[in-house]
This record gives C-alpha cells, structure tokens and sequence, in this order.
C-alpha cells in the first residue's frame, strides 16, 4: 500500500483499523498545509533576495562608470606626466641607451685607455618656460623698495633746539620804554629810561599720525617694519617744515624795503635790511624755482652783483649770507632769519614706535605704528625775520 507520509507517523494499528484512519488523514493535510505555507515563505524570501541582488547589481554597474572613468582620469594625467620629464630623467634614459649601444667601445676604452669613447646623445626636446615649468622662476627682490623720497633739508635742521618740560613755554618779549640816555650836563639829572616787556607764551602741540597693519602682513613683507619707519619720518618731517614755514614767514615783520627788480639785487637790499635793524641774516631760503632763477642772473653786462657767489655745485652766498634752496619754501618768495631769534620748542621728542595693544589689535592680529613729537615754533622777536616778495608772480 502506498504510504505517502514519512514512516515515522505510520502506525501497524492505524493501518489495520479503517476506523482509525479519518485522524491520520486530518493529521497529514495540516502537515502538508503547514509544508506548503514554509514554501511560500522561502519562495518570498528567495523573490526578495533576488530583488536585492538585482539592486547592487544595477549599484555596482553605476560604482564601476565612476570608477571607470577615475581610472581613466588617472591614466590620462600619468600619461601627461610621462610626456613631460623632467631634464634629470630624460638624461638618464639617454644615457643609459648611450651605454648600452655602445658596449664594445667601452669594453675597448677599459682595456685601452688611448681608445677614444663616444657618446652620441639623441637630441632631447628643448625646454621652455611655457612648456617645462609650471608656476613662476626663481625670483630675484630687490633689497630697496621704491619709496617717495624725502625732502632734502628740515627746517628743524637749520635753528636751535629748546626744551620745555611742561610743553608750556614762556618768552619775554621787549616792546617798548620811555626816556633816553643821555651825556650828563654837570650838576643835573641823569637821564632816565624804562622799558617794557610782554610775555609770550608758546604751548607744545603734537605733530603726529599712525599707520596700522597686520601681522600676516608683516610676515610676508620683511621689510615693512624698517621701510614704514622711514615713510612715517619723511611724511613726519614734511607735515612739520610746512607747519614752522607757515608760522615763522607768517610772524615775521622785517623791512622789505627794496628798489631793485632784479631778483640778487633784491636779496642784497633785504640782508642790508637784517643788517641795519642789527639783526645776523643766518641765512636766506628760497624755493628751488627762485633758487634757479637766481643762478640764471643775467643783468646788462653779464654779471651779477657785487658779494653774489656762486660755486660749481650752485651754492649760493651773497655778502656770506648761505641762499638754501627748499621745496617747502613758497616759490618766489625769500624768508630771511636770524637762528639766534628763532628755536624749536621741544616737550618730547621725535619718536617712532610699534604696538600690538593699540584697540582691539590684540585680538585682529594687528600693528599700529605711530610717529609723534611734542613741539612747537618759537620765535623771539617777529622783526629778526624778513619774508619778501621778489615780484616774479602776478
């Protein structure tokens, strides 16, 4: 009898009984329903994994385009790389096949050494800039650096220097007195005098200015700390000659009397003048414009005045008064002093310095540097100074 159940579930009384049968019958469908569903299950299961499988399939195709195309990528700029070596390896191969063309003579050359050995190099491409380098040369730097220059002579340079401590500085000016000296008749009065004093008060201020910059900067440019101080000093000294020049030539009240037209002849009236009033003519300033023009002096007879000397370098000295020509000075105009009247009134002095605590540098990674002095022009009396003008300029 066929048993389509696995012998385990068989049993010999089951078998012989149909009466028993209907029980096992029942068993063996649920068994095989229980079977059937298992396979499903797996069926589904096998579906799912295939699906997957059909996934990464179709991701591994994409991940191999994108490598596919990195290799070639590669290859193609190994390739580049190749076509452009560098002199070293583009001499070492040629050398190399130079030795190994020519091996006899080089067994030759060992065993003879009158032997000649030649070498014969194949040509190697020719290098350039364009083709062989990539970036830019060695660069050479030039140790200076193009800077504005500075004008050639301070007017700190050519008066005395006093200090005032307290930046508030007090002169004493004679202007005026009643009474007069007089020869002393026998038996009479001696003549009497007095005189009159003001004072004249001068108060420092600070010429000053500043410059910030980073440190990043200073880094790069190793020449910024001592290019900055010179560029801080020459902007310094000019902000400080045109503030004295505007002072001095605006106080003076030396006598401009004068009735030549001629421009020395003019400058021998005015030093006649300093003279007179007994004042030293220290020396004369003219801008370089006038400075010229007195040098091309011409008069009827081809010469200049009488005292008017002029060296093979154009100094200018007329009755051994120095003519020192100044950018600083107003063209066609002349400022005649005497230095015993006139100084610099220092409180402190000249400074340059740098700073990392100067507001929120600390923080930005900045500098600040400053250049400053505490001073001011002083002048002892307006008539020791004489600003005239030669008439050139309408």
């Amino acid at each position: 009898m066929y048993n389509p159940y696995p012998a385990a579930v068989v049993d010999p009384f089951v078998v012989s009984n149909p009466k028993n049968w209907r029980p096992v019958i029942t068993v063996g469908f649920t068994m095989k329903a229980a079977n059937e569903a298992a396979i499903a299950g797996v069926k589904s299961e096998v579906a799912e994994v295939k699906a997957a499988v059909v996934t990464m399939d179709e991701a591994a195709k994409a991940n191999q385009k994108a490598i596919d195309e990195l290799i070639a990528a590669k290859n193609a700029k190994n390739l580049e790389t190749a076509k452009r070596k560098s002199f070293g390896d583009s001499f070492s191969e040629k050398m190399a096949e130079a030795f190994e063309s020519n091996q006899a003579e080089i067994k030759a050359f060992q065993k003879d050494r009158n032997a000649k050995l030649i070498l014969d190099l194949k040509a190697v491409g020719t290098m350039t800039l364009s083709n062989n380098l990539t970036g830019d040369g060695v660069a050479t730097y030039n140790t200076r650096q193009g800077l504005v220059p500075s004008e050639k002579i301070n007017f700190r340079d050519l008066i005395p220097t006093a200090q005032s401590p307290t930046g508030l500085y007090v002169t004493y000016r004679e202007t005026g007195g009643e009474g007069a000296l007089g020869v002393q008749t026998e038996g009479n009065a001696k003549g009497q005098i007095d005189y009159d004093l003001t004072e004249v008060k001068v108060v420092s201020d600070y010429i000053a200015g500043f410059a910030r910059f980073s440190k990043q900067m200073m880094f790069q440019l190793p020449f910024l700390q001592t290019s900055l101080q010179r560029m801080l000093l020459r902007d310094f000294y000019k902000k400080e000659n045109a503030t004295f020049f505007t002072t001095v030539s605006g106080a003076a009240t030396g006598s401009t009397t004068t009735s030549a037209t001629v421009d020395a002849e003019q400058l021998v009236d005015w030093i006649a003048n300093q003279l007179n009033a007994n004042f030293n003519a220290s020396f004369a300033l003219v801008n370089y414009s006038q400075w010229a023009r007195l040098l091309k002096t011409k008069p009827s007879d081809y010469s200049v005045p009488g005292g008017v000397i002029i060296d093979p370098a154009g100094n200018i000295r007329i009755c051994g008064v120095p003519v020192i020509g100044a950018s600083w000075v107003t063209d066609d105009k002349a400022l005649i002093i005497d230095a015993d009247y006139v100084e610099r009134v220092e409180t402190e002095s000249l400074r340059v310095e740098f700073s990392y605590e100067d507001s929120d540098n600390f923080q930005r990674n900045l500098v600040t540097a400053r250049v400053e002095c505490f001073e001011d022009i002083n002048l002892l009396r307006t008539d020791a100074v004489i600003y005239a003008d030669f008439g050139n300029a309408s």
